[in-house]
């Protein structure tokens, strides 16, 4: 073989081996679905009861945040303070029902994300503005560790109904 083939295939190979998913991204045992499902039902039920200290059990230090509305919370700090401030401005007792759980994804070992659908309940804005119950879609990027499956990363986005009807994949074809 001369040089060029050699590289040919050397580099055939690197692009096989990058088009592969990685070696480290595992699946996960039953356990640890069954503790991330668990951890998302926990949330579920401390948003409900408006227990914002077992809330705050299930981030890590260094998480970060992004709400509905774009804000960034970083570190834990920062999201415990933001949700209690709108806790006390609109969201205590108001509801946010899980409605699927719509992906939970490994990424490496200890790392997975999870796509999440809430039913999320009607709320008043502090500009007073009335919000009707509405989808919200969340993407949590979950790490395990010490003391198990905690939330690295959170953003929750609203789901535009009328949007959706027109998503290229699950929606009707425009035109």
């Amino acid at each position: 073989m001369n040089r060029r083939t050699i590289l040919t295939l050397l580099g055939i190979g690197a692009a096989a081996m990058a088009a592969t998913p990685s070696s480290q991204a595992q699946s996960l045992d039953g356990a640890d679905l069954a503790a991330i499902r668990n951890l998302i039902k926990t949330y579920e039920t401390t948003w409900n009861t408006s227990d914002l200290d077992g809330m705050g059990r299930l981030y890590r230090r260094d998480i970060h945040w992004v709400n509905v509305k774009g804000m960034h919370w970083r570190g834990f700090e920062e999201v415990d303070q933001a949700h209690r401030a709108f806790f006390d401005i609109m969201f205590r007792g108001t509801r946010q029902d899980l409605e699927e759980i719509e992906s939970i994804t490994p990424t490496a070992p200890g790392v997975a994300i999870a796509v999440v659908r809430w039913l999320h309940g009607a709320y008043t804005t502090p500009s007073g503005n009335q919000v009707q119950s509405q989808n919200t879609r969340m993407t949590l990027v979950l790490a395990k560790g010490e003391g198990g499956w905690k939330i690295v990363q959170g953003c929750n986005i609203e789901v535009d109904a009328q949007a959706a009807r027109f998503d290229p994949i699950r929606g009707q074809k425009p035109g």
